[in-house]
Order: C-alpha cells, then sequence, then structure tokens
C-alpha cells in the first residue's frame, strides 16, 4: 500500500503491484519500464464505508519485437473486473450469510446494482 485516504462516506487506498513483469511475453527480452496507469477497483468495505482500491500498474515496452504489455493483477482482479477478489468474497458471504440484498451489497461496494449482481452471478458456480 502507498497511501490512503479516509473520509466520512467513503475510503481510498492506493497500492502499486509489487512483482515486476520486466520480460516480454513475446520474444523474452527485457523490458522497460513505459509509463503506470492507475485501475479502481471497488474493494471490502471499511466498516460500512465504501472502500476504493487504486493500484498503479506499470506497463513496459519491449526493445527487441516492440510488444507493450501490462503487470499481472490476477491476484488483485479478473481482467476487465470492477471488484477485487476480496470485495467479491465480502459480496458472497454478504449474500449467503448474513442475508443481504444485491441492492446492500451494491450499495455497500458503491457500485451499481448491475454489476454487483453480475459479478456475484459470475463468481457463484465456483
Amino acid at each position: 500500500m502507498t497511501g490512503q485516504r479516509l473520509e466520512p462516506d467513503r475510503a481510498v487506498l492506493a497500492c502499486r503491484v509489487a512483482a515486476e513483469d520486466r520480460w516480454c511475453r513475446r520474444c523474452g527480452e527485457e523490458g522497460t519500464p513505459r509509463d503506470s496507469i492507475t485501475r479502481a477497483l471497488a474493494h471490502e468495505p471499511f466498516g460500512w464505508r465504501p472502500t476504493t482500491l487504486l493500484v498503479t500498474i506499470r506497463r513496459y515496452r519491449c526493445a527487441g519485437c516492440a510488444h507493450v504489455w501490462r503487470q499481472d493483477t490476477s491476484k488483485a482482479a479478473e481482467p476487465r473486473a470492477e471488484l477485487s477478489r476480496t470485495a467479491l468474497q465480502w459480496a458472497l458471504k454478504a449474500l449467503v450469510c448474513q442475508h443481504l440484498t444485491v441492492a446492500r451489497v451494491a450499495e455497500g461496494l458503491a457500485v451499481s446494482w448491475n454489476t454487483a449482481n453480475n459479478a456475484v452471478l459470475a463468481e457463484s458456480p465456483r
């Protein structure tokens, strides 16, 4: 974690991917850091305060084949997901164990009802 901001109605946690991912997936040469992007993920609430995880992800470029790639964030969330893995576990526990509605889960995560519902439906078969 690199920083945090706590407000009365929400919390924001800033972090970055710890593991380097310098080697090109196409040709195997070492890449050079190009720039970075920030990915916002809904995260497990801090109390009942919605929490956002801001993950800084480095992009690399291969000198040999010019391929560009990002650091692997699969431990934090599925590709293109809006919820972190921890938020998804929280949502499933809230629905099954605490008998909360999808609307209440969505409110706790500060995401839309459709986002919460689709994430839970995609994860529940597992």
